[in-house]
């Protein structure tokens, strides 16, 4: 059975959809509070990776995490609210896993707020999105040695501040 080039990209986008959705709309959680905003710009993700969609060459995490990026600082723009942006990149935090002690999540809540926003990204796309530096690289549009050194200065402010703090906010 032979499909039409429609059919083709229709099937290609379900399998991209299908393996990035999840992770796009968790990498957006990280950085907005309320969750139809999220919602709205996962699918805003996702109707962008439509239109440029090369069923030959389709996109992959990479690309969708940096087209997240690019909405989540639209929305910044629009919302103007730098304490917007940095609760909405602790909201992992919040919902802490059974092993992890609340008041250590605050704590290091309240250190990430000494990062700047480029260190709290390679921290979020690091630690929460669980990407390699050649891949936070590629999404940030860097090399990997800006990567491992911004990443090297934000675990070392994030150390200071928890060991200033004595880990408590």
């Amino acid at each position: 059975m032979h499909r039409s080039p429609a059919e083709h990209k229709a099937v290609v986008y379900r399998r991209v959809f299908d393996e990035n959705w999840p992770r796009v709309r968790r990498h957006l959680a990280c950085f907005l509070d309320d969750a139809d905003e999220v919602d709205e710009l996962t699918a805003e993700v996702f109707v962008i990776a439509w239109k440029k969609l090369d069923p030959a060459r389709p996109m992959g995490l990479t690309w969708f995490l940096r087209t997240a990026a690019n909405k989540v600082r639209d929305a910044n723009r629009r919302a103007r609210s730098k304490d917007r942006a940095l609760d909405a990149l602790t909201r992992g935090l919040q919902h802490p896993s059974a092993g992890v002690d609340p008041l250590e999540s605050l704590a290091l809540r309240d250190a990430l707020g000494s990062l700047n926003a480029r260190e709290r990204h390679v921290v979020v796309l690091t630690y929460w999105d669980d990407l390699t530096a050649g891949e936070v690289a590629e999404v940030l549009r860097c090399s990997q040695a800006s990567v491992w050194t911004t990443l090297t200065r934000a675990r070392a402010k994030l150390r200071r501040h928890l060991d200033a703090t004595g880990g408590e906010s």
